[in-house]
């Protein structure tokens, strides 16, 4: 199974910060910038999982976002059996192939980048889409209901009203698309930036279910002892289960780290 999105949201968060930095050698970076990219690095690590039809991208747009997962799901598939190999084994080629490799998220990050560079509509689209899907994966973090002991002294009361109110499509439209406006009002700098994060969030994400059991097409399309679509990730040993301790441990370590990230480098 694949990891689950609040932690993929909180490792994009992280990588966000950590790519934008790494663009400060050709150009300048400021608190803006480094938001922006922590916004669209959380959305860009879930982005992979848009070939399930019931994971966190393919709902939290409502439907538009439920049409563009059955495109992914059809160029997937198209994909798979245009390309595998007699040792293939044999799959349907939707969930967890195409889009969770690394090949397929430097070309989605490239034609991204592409794109902000010409047209600020361009980069207004991506900031708004991956706003949204990083606040649904972050909400599906929050508690169902009122916490217990110590949580309970610590935390809001409110949180559970604010996470049902959170994964219902419309408020993640509207909240993604206020967030885009503050930031570009503000001079958040549209450029090849924008497809160097949104790559490197999504090949977090890919890194993330590869810890996983299942594993991901890491290698493709260069084929492994034959096998184009070999699932590849962590020996099977040190793999984790999907909502068990390790996962917790990785978001909850990459939300916190975050802030602490941006701070130190700005």
């Amino acid at each position: 199974m694949a990891m689950m999105a609040p932690a993929h949201a909180a490792t994009g968060l992280l990588a966000g910060v950590l790519a934008t930095h790494a663009m400060s050698p050709l150009m300048d970076i400021g608190p803006l910038e480094v938001a922006a990219g922590a916004a669209i690095g959380a959305g860009a690590a879930l982005l992979p999982d848009i070939d399930h039809p019931g994971s966190t991208v393919a709902r939290a747009h409502g439907p538009l976002t439920a049409w563009l997962s059955r495109a992914a799901r059809w160029a997937s598939t198209e994909t798979y059996y245009r390309t595998l190999t007699r040792h293939d084994t044999v799959a349907d080629g939707a969930h967890r192939f195409l889009w969770h490799t690394p090949a397929a998220a430097l070309a989605t990050g490239l034609a991204v980048g592409i794109g902000a560079t010409l047209s600020t509509w361009v980069l207004a689209g991506v900031l708004w889409f991956t706003i949204g899907l990083g606040v649904r994966g972050l909400a599906q973090g929050l508690p169902r209901g009122r916490p217990s002991g110590l949580a309970a002294a610590l935390l809001p009361r409110g949180l559970p009203r604010l996470r049902r109110h959170l994964l219902r499509w419309p408020v993640i439209t509207a909240v993604a698309a206020a967030a885009t406006g503050v930031l570009l009002y503000a001079g958040a700098s549209p450029g090849p930036y924008v497809g160097a994060v949104l790559a490197g969030g999504m090949v977090t994400g890919i890194l993330g279910d590869a810890l996983t059991r299942s594993a991901v097409p890491l290698a493709w399309p260069v084929p492994v002892r034959g096998r184009r679509w070999a699932m590849v990730g962590l020996p099977r040993r040190m793999r984790f289960a999907t909502g068990t301790w390790p996962e917790r441990v990785i978001g909850w370590g990459c939300a916190a780290a975050t802030p602490l990230a941006g701070g130190a480098l700005l």
